[in-house]
């Protein structure tokens, strides 16, 4: 595609700032950072994970994939392929333990943080790649904001989330290096990035599709618009075609490994069916069945109430837009000012500003974060426009590579329109759209009220500090959480922390449930675990018969009750677990309360199978107890 003069200067004018000068700061930068990175792995090691809940799925899939097992047939997984395909190759390589999958871990959360400082890098500022570096780190990385973990990168709750980001951010960065140098590989490198989302969840896939449908089309038309005559769209269709190839080589470079490898193990319909998992999924139908018929998942989603919920977002929303305004005219007539004595009202307005402006802030970890959606989808829509609008009349937009940014960010949010949690799913789905508005403030606001002289450096100062007040006070939250988690759970490479007893049950009642199948059960070949075990089978080494891994009601929305029955039917284990969990943010209070949370499940353990180890009782109506540990009756 023709350039409109040298891409990578235009796009540093365009974003220019301050930067921070001289070889101390240039180290002192990275090494803070290193520093950060080092602290919060000192203050939260082995305590990221619940004991029972999300992430050991991903320690049981990795140990029976390495064993020999096949993906989807025997060991289920509602996302892609490739996290555990590489976590199964890591428990084959360095063993099998919770310590193997930490430190992989480690390594793909210090990549995605390498990707967010080359990202922000591109985009022309210093100071934006050490903010990005401690935001990130401070409160996405290791985020514990609640009694429930596996909301962070060390233990996600589903190894998808953190590899798919890492897809979207090569993505997006490999556009803004293709963008400064017009080489060829990078978009190579992009449809890299492309089949690492595609072999792992949908969101990351289609923001990735969405941030490089943007660029491609603004980069096509550009060079339309520069053909004589212009109508005339044959060259600007070859070089469109030639950007194409070099994608597709790139995203053959992830999937065609995977599809050979599943090849090998089951043949070539196997294969195209375990490949493209996550488009399947996406069509199939059954996610829109599922949620037309489960409240459960209606209200995970939002669609419960989507009036409602709409109003609120877009409220919040626009309260926060305001706030981030005010402070945008507030720094511009401050600047203004000759004298201090002349300008107390817009100190005073400062103050009042700074200090809303970083409740708000602080607010965006600590529930749902509501605030930041529509006025991130509201500011990459209008930077997608004026990029459009350049591309249209044969021009380069200064502002494509940040409307490549923001787009990504905008379909990332996509699923949280009605029900936006920065302290669940959003740690992977809204760092992007986080550090895209604080750009938006602290670069791109600042160089617009400076002026041609630069002077201006009240305003990225004064959000700078709101940033940094919000990531302290949401670090503080996670930091709590993680000191009060200091019993000890399993035993060797397996061990890691949780709260204690009296502050959360989860830890003690894996302890529990693993010596009472080593005791009772000690020559159990089978075992399966009521509502959310496959903890006790990763620890105890004992197989599930069920392709199935987790029982509570959205899994069971998805599986089907009915399902889950036929398969114990087909293949009753040897021993089976029921242990007592509140199932409120469900709907219900315990597994088995009403048929669609598994009564009819309970009811057939019932029948075919007889207690040999107790614990109770509780208020769990359908047991009495909170562990029940079920031989077959003969």
């Amino acid at each position: 595609m023709p350039t409109a003069g040298p891409p990578s200067t235009a796009l540093a004018a365009a974003v220019a700032m301050p930067q921070w000068g001289g070889r101390v700061r240039r180290v002192a930068e990275p090494l803070s950072v290193a520093a950060l990175f080092a602290f919060l792995l000192e203050k939260t090691w082995l305590r990221w994970s619940d004991p029972l809940i999300d992430f050991p799925r991903s320690l049981y899939a990795a140990w029976r994939l390495s064993e020999g097992d096949l993906l989807y047939e025997r060991v289920f997984s509602p996302y892609g392929p490739l996290p555990h395909l590489v976590e199964a190759a890591t428990f084959r390589l360095f063993g099998v333990g919770y310590d193997t999958i930490v430190y992989l871990n480690i390594a793909v959360t210090l990549a995605v943080l390498l990707l967010w400082r080359a990202i922000f890098g591109a985009l022309g500022s210093r100071l934006m790649v050490w903010l990005a570096s401690v935001v990130f780190l401070s409160d996405f990385a290791f985020s514990h904001y609640g009694t429930n973990a596996n909301y962070n990168f060390i233990t996600p709750y589903a190894s998808q989330a953190t590899y798919g980001l890492a897809g979207l951010l090569l993505v997006v960065w490999a556009l803004l290096r293709h963008l400064q140098t017009e080489r060829p590989i990078w978009l190579g490198v992009a449809g890299l990035g492309l089949g690492i989302a595609y072999l792992d969840k949908p969101e990351p896939l289609l923001a990735a599709v969405g941030a490089m449908s943007v660029y491609l089309l603004a980069r096509t038309l550009e060079c339309a618009r520069n053909v004589a005559p212009a109508s005339d769209w044959r060259g600007a269709g070859r070089r469109a075609g030639r950007a194409a190839a070099g994608i597709a080589g790139g995203f053959m470079c992830a999937w065609l490994p995977v599809l050979v490898f599943f090849l090998c193990k089951g043949g070539l319909a196997y294969a195209f069916a375990a490949t493209d998992f996550v488009p399947k999924t996406m069509s199939g139908g059954s996610f829109f069945s599922t949620v037309q018929s489960s409240p459960l998942v209606q209200a995970m989603f939002g669609f419960d109430q989507p009036g409602q919920n709409f109003l609120f977002e877009l409220g919040q929303g626009a309260w926060f837009a305001l706030l981030c305004g005010l402070m945008v005219v507030v720094s511009r007539d401050w600047t203004r000012q000759k004298k201090f004595g002349e300008a107390w009202w817009a100190l005073l307005a400062l103050m009042l500003g700074l200090a809303g402006a970083g409740i708000g802030l602080a607010r965006l970890g600590d529930d749902l974060g509501p605030e930041l959606v529509f006025p991130v989808v509201v500011a990459a829509g209008a930077y997608l426009a004026a990029s459009l609008r350049a591309a249209w009349r044969g021009r380069q937009s200064p502002m494509l590579g940040l409307t490549v940014v923001g787009v990504a960010a905008a379909v990332m949010l996509g699923r949280m329109i009605l029900n936006a949690r920065i302290a669940h799913y959003g740690f992977f789905m809204m760092p992007l759209a986080v550090l895209f508005w604080i750009h938006l403030m602290v670069v791109e606001a600042g160089r617009a009220t400076s002026g041609a002289t630069r002077a201006n450096r009240l305003l990225p100062a004064v959000f700078t500090a709101l940033v940094l007040l919000a990531a302290g006070t949401l670090l503080h939250t996670s930091l709590g959480n993680y000191e009060k988690k200091n019993y000890a759970v399993g035993a060797g490479r397996d061990r890691f922390y949780s709260f204690a007893p009296e502050d959360y049950t989860g830890g003690e009642f894996l302890n529990t449930m693993i010596g009472a199948v080593h005791q009772k059960t000690p020559t159990a070949q089978s075992l399966v675990a009521f509502p959310e075990g496959i903890a006790v089978n990763y620890h105890c080494r004992v197989p599930t018969p069920l392709t199935e891994l987790e029982f509570h009601p959205v899994a069971l929305s998805f599986a089907g009750p009915g399902r889950v029955l036929e398969e114990l039917s087909a293949h009753p284990p040897d021993a089976v677990l029921l242990y007592y969990r509140d199932l409120s943010e469900y709907g219900v209070r315990y597994f088995g309360a009403d048929e669609p949370s598994g009564r009819d499940i309970v009811r057939w353990l019932g029948a075919h199978y007889t207690p040999v180890f107790q614990i109770g009782p509780t208020q769990n109506t359908v047991t009495g107890h909170d562990i029940d540990l079920l031989v077959p009756a003969h």
